[in-house]
C-alpha cells in the first residue's frame, strides 16, 4: 500500500472516529428533548411512568398504572444511528427518520379492528396482504395513507378518527385499532419535530386515545 492510501485510510478512520463523536452528542441532546416530551404527554395517562434506554439511539417509557380507559401504556423512541455513518446514510437513503411507536392496552377489548398504514411504509405489503380481502374494507386517504377497517364496527371506528388521522397524516406510518392487546399500536415519524409541532402532535395522541376508547365500546 502507498504511502498516500495509508494517509487516506488514516484520514478516514479519524473521520469516522469524529463522526461518532458528534453524532453521539447529538442523539444525546434530541434524546432529552425527545424524552422530555414524551414524559409531558404521557403524565396525562398516568403518573406512574419508569425509563428505560435502549442503548445510544433510543428509549422507552412505560405508564405502570395508566388511567382509564387504558390499563397499560408504552412509549418506544427511536433515533437514527447518527453516530455510526454507514448505518445513518443507509437509513438516509431509505428515507427512514426518528420516530415514536406508541403501544396502548385498554381495560376493555375493542370491538372493532382498522389498520392506517402509509403506502410508501417498507411494511405496508406484508400488512395489507394479511389482511383478508373478503372480511376488510380498504380505500386510500389524503396524505398517501391506505385506510383498511373490518366490518361495521370497524367502519364506525374508522369515522370516529378519521379527522385525527387526517391531522397526523403527515408524520403516520402506521395506526393499528386490534381486538387484542395492545389494542392501539401507532407509529409516528418525528423528522423535524420542534418544540412547537410537538406540543401539537402530544394534542393529537390524547385526543386519539379518547377518540379511540369512547368509540370502542
Amino acid at each position: 500500500m502507498t504511502e498516500f492510501a495509508n494517509q487516506v485510510v488514516i484520514a478516514f478512520c479519524a473521520l469516522l472516529v469524529v463522526w461518532y463523536v458528534v453524532g453521539w452528542q447529538v442523539n444525546r441532546r434530541r434524546g432529552e428533548r425527545l424524552l422530555a416530551w414524551v414524559l409531558q404527554g404521557l403524565r396525562a395517562l398516568g403518573d406512574q411512568t419508569t425509563v428505560s434506554r435502549l442503548g445510544t439511539s433510543g428509549f422507552q417509557v412505560n405508564v405502570v398504572k395508566a388511567q382509564a380507559p387504558f390499563k397499560n401504556m408504552e412509549a418506544t423512541i427511536l433515533l437514527q444511528p447518527r453516530e455510526i455513518f454507514l448505518l445513518w446514510l443507509l437509513d438516509l437513503l431509505r428515507g427512514r427518520a426518528d420516530h415514536l411507536v406508541l403501544k396502548g392496552t385498554l381495560r376493555a377489548s375493542l370491538r372493532g379492528e382498522v389498520e392506517v398504514i402509509k403506502k410508501r411504509e417498507r411494511l405496508a405489503g406484508r400488512v395489507l396482504e394479511g389482511l383478508d380481502e373478503e372480511a376488510w374494507t380498504r380505500q386510500e386517504i389524503a396524505g398517501g395513507l391506505v385506510m383498511a377497517c373490518r366490518g361495521e364496527k370497524g367502519q364506525r371506528q374508522a369515522e370516529a378518527i378519521s379527522h385525527l388521522v387526517e391531522g397526523l397524516s403527515p408524520r403516520l406510518l402506521r395506526l393499528s385499532l386490534s381486538k387484542q392487546p395492545p389494542h392501539l399500536l401507532l407509529n409516528l415519524s418525528l423528522a423535524g419535530l420542534d418544540e412547537r409541532s410537538a406540543l401539537l402532535l402530544l394534542s393529537s395522541l390524547q385526543d386519539l386515545a379518547q377518540a379511540v376508547a369512547s368509540s370502542g365500546h
